[in-house]
């Protein structure tokens, strides 16, 4: 009686642990691919809020397309085309718009004219937040010029960051994409824009884990806070990877698949 109970324990300890495991694997398998999707989402709308910016203000762009002091209207441009290099200081105060509530300031320096091909733009943030999360790094845009017809932007990061406002719970990310325009370049409003990114990028979890994505073809409306369409890979530390499909809507919602397995996740 004995070694039957001492053999129960054994295998007792065995599966619980075996489980244990399985549900952490499963557990980076949805968290890693939802930090993923909430980031470049994040990142994307800084870019369009910095690039609808730049082509509103007289001065900052070579062809402004318009003229504006505010992008949703509960914020304020501050253009400085005087000093060396330009800038932009676009300040939110509970701006809510489309379901997104900004907070600071995002800075936007120019090396040139921003439609100008071989201009970087660099963003830096000062107290800036998205839906109550703290924002901080840096980023740049530099243009690429015409590309087969078509406006295309580098996009990289460095040292990005968003904080959740508890203690080791931040996520890190680091890009090198690019972004072509294939709709809105004759307006300076983003919500007719279409953006097709493609490129790489590597970071940390909240959770902790690092993390790799390679991205090919993600389709980004200016009408929709999120990827509206497409597919990328996510490859968490030590894992297998990840397919992340972002389907065909606009929403906070893709779908995940691994080892055949589908797991829906929403994002912020």
């Amino acid at each position: 009686m004995q070694k039957i109970i001492i053999s129960f324990l054994v295998l007792s300890f065995i599966v619980f642990f075996s489980c244990k495991k399985s549900d952490r694997d499963e557990d980076k398998t949805t968290s890693t691919s939802q930090d993923y999707a909430m980031v470049q989402s994040i990142a994307l709308d800084l870019f369009k809020i910095v690039h609808q910016a730049a082509l509103s203000s007289a001065g900052i762009s070579a062809n402004n397309l318009t003229t504006t002091t505010s992008i949703f209207g509960c914020d304020t441009l501050i253009v400085d085309t005087l000093s060396s290099p330009m800038s932009i200081s676009i300040k939110f105060t509970n701006c809510s718009s489309n379901g997104a509530v900004r907070n600071g300031i995002i800075n936007a320096t120019f090396s040139s004219k921003y439609d100008v091909s071989g201009t970087n733009t660099i963003l830096h943030f000062n107290n800036y937040s998205h839906n109550e999360m703290p924002v901080s790094g840096e980023i740049t845009i530099f243009n690429n010029g015409l590309v087969n017809g078509k406006p295309m932007y580098g996009f990289t990061s460095n040292g990005f960051k968003i904080d959740t406002g508890k203690k080791n719970r931040n996520l890190f990310w680091n890009a090198n994409q690019s972004f072509t325009q294939y709709l809105g370049e004759t307006t300076a409003d983003f919500t007719d824009d279409s953006f097709k990114i493609i490129g790489i990028s590597n970071g940390r979890a909240f959770a902790g884990n690092t993390f790799t994505t390679n991205t090919d073809s993600l389709f980004y409306l200016g009408n929709c806070n999120w990827i509206s369409t497409g597919i990328a890979t996510v490859r968490p530390e030590n894992l297998a990877i990840r397919k992340l499909d972002f389907g065909s809507t606009c929403d906070n919602k893709a779908v995940v698949t691994l080892f055949g397995q589908q797991y829906e996740i929403a994002f912020p």
